[in-house]
């Protein structure tokens, strides 16, 4: 992550969520903005669920290291040092041409991917969809029951069991980033997050469904079934004064209001 000075291009700050990447935790995910409450005093936060497994908050101003923790089971490391760099677990590595290696959790794929998280104001929280027991199977960083393309569209039987991999949505203070809800979902998701001023979370995955939570303790409160995969993240919108939520699955494109 690098902060860039808009007038001169030159660098501002920069952090390194998984220093000496082995594990390709390439980090394409969305950052989100929050101004919160650290430690008695106000700070320009910038909120990070990355790829890694592992959760961060930093201050989006000086580059400082905050506080991270891991938000779904994770095995490469083992809390941060002084300066904020995550301390990685001696002999966890993933798997190299020879076959020799260790299992990573996550696995490649990460413990979510691209698609957005988000933070609500009126609550509070920042929201998460995530793999949860993603691990590679055959002792080795890639492959496994949880590496099916975000491509393929097509909804099909899960036949994982919940240690084989499970999607989940999950609700965390970025005060503390302690835990303070989850969704769980029977298999995977490639969903993204969206939250609204409505104090609901919406959100979907790969059975197929998308659906709308209370964003306060995630109460689910309605769901419809779309035939394909939410392999998206949803957004709002507003014509003429009426909101709709609109959200892709399969091959099609849904839009929802509120009936009139």
């Amino acid at each position: 992550m690098v902060a860039l000075d808009a007038d001169t291009g030159k660098l501002k700050w920069y952090y390194q969520f998984t220093p000496h990447d082995e594990m390709d935790y390439d980090s394409t995910q969305v950052p989100v903005l929050a101004d919160i409450e650290f430690k008695g005093r106000m700070r320009k936060a910038m909120l990070c669920a990355n790829r890694n497994g592992v959760m961060y908050v930093l201050d989006r101003t000086t580059g400082e290291f905050l506080q991270g923790r891991p938000f779904v089971k994770v095995n490469w490391m083992d809390g941060f040092d002084e300066k904020g760099r995550p301390i990685r677990v001696p002999g966890k590595v993933p798997v190299g041409s020879g076959g020799d290696g260790t299992p990573i959790m996550p696995t490649v794929l990460g413990g979510t991917n691209w698609y957005p998280p988000s933070f609500s104001p009126k609550t509070g929280l920042f929201y998460v969809s995530a793999w949860e027991n993603s691990k590679s199977g055959g002792g080795g960083q890639r492959g496994g029951a949880n590496t099916t393309p975000m491509a393929d569209t097509v909804l099909a039987p899960n036949v994982k069991t919940e240690e084989e991999g499970y999607g989940v949505v999950r609700a965390f203070d970025p005060r503390t980033l302690e835990k303070k809800w989850e969704f769980k979902m029977n298999d995977i998701t490639w969903a993204g997050v969206l939250t609204t001023a409505g104090d609901l979370v919406f959100s979907g995955g790969r059975e197929g469904y998308f659906f709308a939570l209370d964003a306060r303790n995630g109460t689910l409160l309605w769901k419809v079934a779309l035939g394909g995969h939410v392999n998206s993240g949803p957004m709002s919108y507003a014509v003429n004064g009426r909101q709709y939520i609109a959200v892709a699955a399969g091959q099609s494109l849904f839009a929802f209001a509120l009936r009139q």
